[in-house]
């Protein structure tokens, strides 16, 4: 497939876009008016005292959030009311609010949309309202936007002619959504065969096909660059980059292989180097790179491994997130646990010691989700305030963990509060 060479078309559709955004953002919506935050020092991960549990105090006037998740160098969460709202970098246009200048405080996305579920990618988001249409902003490089006319998107816009979402999953650059009888389809790239549909063609597809596989999911993951499955009854399917995939082999997989489980598992989560699976009972196991201990496998450190390996610690998770080199979980009482890379403080245990079996996270409070980004984690406690901590900036954008600054954080530190409405808006 040829991308159209439209730059004018792309150029009036957007400004049309934006503009009918602006006006719902501002006069159809009550969301605040966000500024930029100043932006702090940057720097290696900021330690708090030592007998300090995280890294602030959260304020009276942050925002709820009913779910939250994390990017590549951002992070976007899900108030009560179903509005999206996201910080960090935004050069791709991934924040969704209509321009591409990085935030430092969550900024509400430009679209009076209401969403159920919200998930994102490396550097796009997709959204799936309550009757399952999906809206989606971001890098659109690989058509992962599901839209053949945009290079990027600055806000979201809807995606045509896919099937209404009961599940998401957004790798690097593709997105996945199963319909209501399990069926998944994928589109955007396919270099190591993440859409599943049996070409591992090198280009770019807007049009999604369906997963080539008999198999019905129930919930789909994806990683950077392969995606995962789980049906009713617990049986786990991987396609894209091997090593990944938990069939004992380092093969690229263009179509959903079995991942080689003795247990059935009741959630899955992947990352860039990482798969992880849940079973009934809390106990996880993991599959792929080792070389940071993202496995979770203990002393003396141990190779790679290619089928799923128990999690060391004997810890009951009710909750996984990977990240890039690392994995978090939460405990059945709330508690954060990680492992894995340690850089900029990514673990949150106040250390910048890489971790080959789960450490405690440094928080005094039980957190209810947990979601990793590329070097950051965010959390929601019990009163559904966020909480983040890892790198908030590097080369390309910063303010990941929207607490108004540029500082890495190596334990938990409050999203703080938006800019309160400017000019009586």
């Amino acid at each position: 497939m040829t991308r159209p060479a439209l730059p004018l078309l792309r150029r009036l559709r957007t400004l049309l876009i934006g503009t009918v955004a602006l006006a719902e953002a501002c006069g159809g919506t009550d969301a605040p008016s966000i500024r930029m935050a100043p932006p702090a020092t940057t720097g290696a991960a900021e330690t708090s005292s030592p007998d300090s549990n995280t890294a602030g105090v959260p304020s009276e006037r942050a925002l709820r959030f009913a779910s939250i998740t994390a990017g590549l160098r951002f992070s976007c969460g899900l108030d009560g009311n179903g509005r999206a709202w996201c910080w960090g970098g935004n050069r791709l246009g991934q924040l969704g609010v209509g321009d591409s200048l990085d935030r430092y405080l969550p900024t509400p996305v430009k679209t009076s949309v209401r969403f159920a579920q919200l998930v994102a990618g490396e550097t796009h988001v997709c959204g799936a309202d309550r009757e399952g249409q999906l809206h989606c902003w971001g890098d659109n490089h690989d058509l992962e936007l599901g839209d053949a006319l945009e290079d990027h998107s600055e806000i979201p816009i809807a995606v045509r002619g896919h099937p209404r979402a009961q599940s998401l999953a957004l790798g690097a650059k593709v997105t996945c959504v199963t319909d209501r009888d399990g069926v998944v389809s994928c589109w955007g790239t396919d270099v190591h065969g993440e859409r599943g549909d049996a070409r591992r063609d090198s280009v770019p597809r807007a049009e999604g096909e369906p997963v080539r596989t008999d198999q019905r999911f129930a919930s789909i993951v994806a990683g950077r660059l392969h995606v995962c499955g789980l049906t009713a009854d617990g049986q786990a399917w991987c396609w894209g980059d091997g090593g990944l995939l938990g069939d004992g082999t380092i093969t690229d997989r263009t179509t959903p292989v079995a991942v080689r489980s003795s247990v059935p598992f009741v959630s899955l989560t992947a990352g860039e180097s990482v798969t992880c699976g849940l079973e009934a009972t809390g106990a996880a196991w993991c599959w792929g790179i080792a070389f940071d201990g993202q496995l979770g496998q203990g002393e003396p450190p141990r190779p790679n491994t290619f089928v799923p390996s128990p999690v060391v610690g004997g810890i009951a998770f009710a909750q996984l997130a990977a990240g890039k080199h690392r994995v978090c979980g939460l405990d059945r009482d709330g508690g954060a646990w990680c492992w894995g890379s340690n850089y900029n403080g990514g673990l949150g245990d106040g250390t910048g010691a890489s971790q080959p079996a789960p450490v405690r996270v440094r928080a005094d409070r039980p957190f209810t989700q947990i979601a990793a980004g590329d070097a950051h984690t965010c959390a929601l406690d019990r009163d559904g305030r966020a909480w983040c901590w890892g790198e908030n900036a590097d080369s390309q954008g910063g303010g990941a963990l929207g607490d108004g600054t540029l500082r890495s954080r190596d334990r938990p530190t409050p999203v703080a509060a938006p800019e309160a409405p400017t000019g009586g808006s």
